[in-house]
């Protein structure tokens, strides 16, 4: 069903995607105010204390959030339609099976991210 080529992009690009992800998670964790002694909690003050971040918003936060669960959720969707579903003859359950993976995974990703970002005093 799917050419070569197309199942080593698929391979490369959610490990391009896991690397992003790594990086998002070590770049939140660093501009964390968590980091900052003076900074304290629950007391609605949430956003970067670094200076060259004062312009970062919590939308843009979830912006990342919603763009790094797109790209996670449709990179093993692609493979999981690849591997799992690549013996099915109806095309139609195959694609509402594909939809469904897709749209349970993208919500997993985005609460876990959205999680991490409130855990780290990024959003309120």
């Amino acid at each position: 069903m799917f050419p070569r080529q197309f199942q080593r992009f698929q391979l490369v690009s959610l490990g391009f995607s896991l690397l992003l992800l790594v990086a998002w998670v070590i770049f939140v964790y660093q501009v964390s105010p968590l980091r900052d002694p003076s900074f304290v909690p629950n007391a609605a003050n949430a956003g970067s204390l670094v200076p060259w971040l004062s312009g970062v918003t919590e939308d843009n936060w979830y912006l990342a959030a919603n763009i790094l669960s797109f790209l996670l959720s449709t990179n093993i969707t692609l493979i999981f339609a690849q591997k799992i579903l690549n013996n099915e003859n109806n095309w139609f359950l195959r694609f509402i099976l594909t939809i469904g993976v897709w749209i349970m995974l993208f919500g997993i990703f985005w609460y876990l991210f959205l999680y991490y970002l409130l855990f780290q005093m990024l959003a309120d």
